[in-house]
């Protein structure tokens, strides 16, 4: 292995390593980085994920992927690690490594599981982070924490999904809550439910929507980084075999992401309405994050609107969106109300979804009370460089 990594550092003085040893000059922690990833950091690394859940090889080793998302929303690794324990110090060590690679610019929000080892040490390297947990992680939980009250009652996990995921607002989140416990006694005493309020903060997303997380939803982005390595590596995979089996997972992925930059420069979107903003969208955005504004765009015939406010500087205005949803097996149609206001001095707008914040495009609602502004372009300090 460190043949490998001194090789790739002559070939690529950007390939970076580092090696944590104890006092007997064991190695216990590696961390590496190649120059790829590291040029993709300075560009993609405001917002990472760190997992230790993926993969234990041979060595009792986890391997620790760090990830972000590129501008076209692909996952893209961005360093990797072997660990020789779970601890703070290993944690410790890891996060500064990664940090060094990064030229010391830290990231501003990180997604993980609910270690809480892992939570001291991101508190201690990253202290300004808005730090969540994976909420894939937290679902995958449920068979073993509350499977017999899901067992005991067939509505219990619509409504339990219904609280988490189409909550508009906090409060609608408590009130959700409230009734979860009012209907379903046992989670009164359930340990595990207690903690999950305790926490909301750190993994409920309507309370993560003012920050900014690249459009990452911690399920897809850690299933995706899984399936990065999958058919490369397993648990049974020694160190000098893991080195191989990298190389190709690697290049496998930078071939995905050169065909998707050919695709996006050799070939024009599909355009489906008259829309200025679709005209627009199409020249600025990569394909990927098109078709994401696309589908935004194709729901305004969804949405209903009503003015609150109208004035020569500002407008607000309610707007009511259709979305189907599966309630107990059974598709259904529910709407859900946002309020968006627009500055017509600033070209300023504000909506409670909060997709820009979290996104970085702009929903459905507020294309919506746009063109009712009178605005047909998208405002110039929406489209992130």
């Amino acid at each position: 292995m460190i043949e490998y990594f001194l090789l790739m550092q002559l070939r690529n003085p950007m390939f970076f390593y580092a090696l944590d040893l104890n006092d007997d000059d064991q190695l216990r922690n590696i961390f590496w980085i190649d120059g790829r990833s590291r040029m993709a950091c300075t560009y993609f690394s405001d917002v990472i994920t760190f997992d230790t859940t993926y993969l234990t090889n041979t060595y009792q080793m986890p391997f620790a992927p760090f990830a972000g998302v590129n501008h076209r929303g692909q996952s893209i690794l961005l360093g990797c690690a072997l660990l020789s324990n779970e601890k703070i110090k290993s944690f410790v060590w890891v996060f500064k490594a990664w940090l060094e690679s990064n030229g010391n610019k830290a990231s501003k929000a990180i997604i993980t599981d609910q270690d809480k080892a892992m939570e001291v040490a991101i508190a201690e390297i990253f202290p300004n982070a808005r730090h969540r947990w994976c909420l894939w992680h937290i679902m995958k939980k449920i068979p073993e924490k509350i499977g017999h009250i899901c067992s005991k009652y067939l509505d219990f996990i619509d409504d339990f999904h219904g609280c988490i995921y189409d909550s508009i607002t906090t409060h609608e989140f408590e009130e959700r809550w409230d009734q979860i416990l009012k209907n379903y006694e046992e989670c009164n005493d359930n340990e595990w439910m207690k903690s999950l309020y305790d926490s909301r903060l750190k993994w409920a997303p309507i309370f993560l929507k003012d920050t900014f997380f690249a459009g990452m939803s911690s399920s897809q982005r850690s299933e995706s980084i899984h399936h990065f390595f999958d058919g490369f590596v397993q648990s049974k995979t020694t160190l000098g075999e893991f080195i191989d089996k990298y190389i190709v997972a690697l290049g496998s992925r930078y071939d995905a992401e050169n065909e998707a930059d050919v695709k996006t420069m050799e070939t024009a979107p599909f355009l489906r309405t008259s829309s200025p903003f679709e005209k627009q969208a199409s020249s600025i955005y990569t394909r990927g994050i098109f078709k994401k504004f696309q589908e935004e765009l194709m729901e305004i015939a969804s949405c209903v609107p009503t003015i609150i406010h109208d004035d020569d500087k500002k407008l607000t205005m309610r707007i009511k969106s259709f979305e189907n949803i599966k309630v107990k097996h059974v598709d259904k149609i529910i709407a859900k109300e946002f309020t968006v206001s627009v500055d017509r001095t600033e070209d300023l707008v504000a909506c409670t979804y909060k997709s820009f914040e979290f996104r970085a495009y702009l929903c459905r609602h507020t294309l919506v009370v746009l063109q009712f502004a009178g605005i047909v372009r998208i405002p110039e300090r929406y489209i992130l460089k």
